[in-house]
């Protein structure tokens, strides 16, 4: 009998299947950790329950179900940086659940910028929320002491921009995370850049590079690269068509 889950089509439950199984390759997961929490949540409102949505997607217990849902509490130009497994270029899973504990949208912004800038690993993630929550210190000043344990810090440097035209944001919510970063890593490619990564979600997008990326950003200015970028990203969306 093919599994049916209330809320979801049978493509976007095999998606869901595919994503969150154990065993499934992390670069060969068609959604993101916040796309299955999306997709869960959906579930949910429709009438199943967390057993339910366990069992259709063959999980053991609904304890990992939880972790997707809480991540979708944190600000919505975070959640276009959260992956699978770890990276230089987006935020972990593991990570974002940790920062989900900080009080404050402004403290997750500040740490989630750190993950990126000097790619904070899943412990001191935790270690910097506990010593905010415990010790009241200034999410600076955490982070400045966790990063102070470390024998050498490797410096990144991070871009936010947005995405201003309505039509390409009513377009780009259409595709999957994986959909999206393509569009963004072929628009980087047509602007030239090297050493830099990014991700792309439905209203922004984030660059991640090195000292040569921020040399660029110092030569061709940051809202140039925001207005090229933007072009550019308008132009490959023209040649993309979102599943059905």
């Amino acid at each position: 009998m093919t599994p049916v889950m209330r809320g979801l089509s049978p493509l976007e439950l095999g998606r869901l299947r595919i994503s969150v199984g154990y065993g499934t390759n992390k670069k060969g997961r068609p959604l993101s950790p916040i796309e299955v929490g999306l997709y869960l949540r959906r579930a949910l409102d429709a009438g199943e329950t967390l057993r339910d949505c366990s069992r259709a997607i063959q999980l053991n217990g609904t304890g990992h179900i939880g972790r997707f849902l809480r991540i979708l509490a944190l600000p919505s130009d975070l959640q276009h940086l959260i992956n699978w497994g770890s990276g230089r270029d987006f935020i972990s899973f593991s990570s974002a659940v940790e920062l989900v504990n900080l009080e404050t949208a402004d403290d997750q912004r500040a740490v989630a910028e750190s993950i990126m800038e000097t790619h904070l690993n899943k412990t001191e993630v935790r270690q910097i929320v506990q010593l905010r929550n415990r010790a009241g210190h200034p999410i600076s000043d955490c982070i400045s002491e966790i990063l102070g344990m470390r024998t050498i810090i490797e410096k990144r440097y991070v871009f936010i921009g947005s995405i201003k035209d309505k039509n390409v944001q009513d377009f780009l919510i259409k595709l999957t995370q994986m959909e999206r970063d393509s569009i963004l890593d072929s628009s980087l490619q047509r602007l030239g850049f090297s050493e830099v990564s990014g991700r792309l979600g439905k209203q922004f997008f984030t660059l991640v590079g090195r000292e040569h990326f921020n040399e660029s950003m110092r030569c061709v200015g940051k809202q140039n690269i925001e207005q090229r970028l933007r072009s550019h990203i308008s132009k490959e969306i023209e040649n993309v068509s979102p599943d059905s």
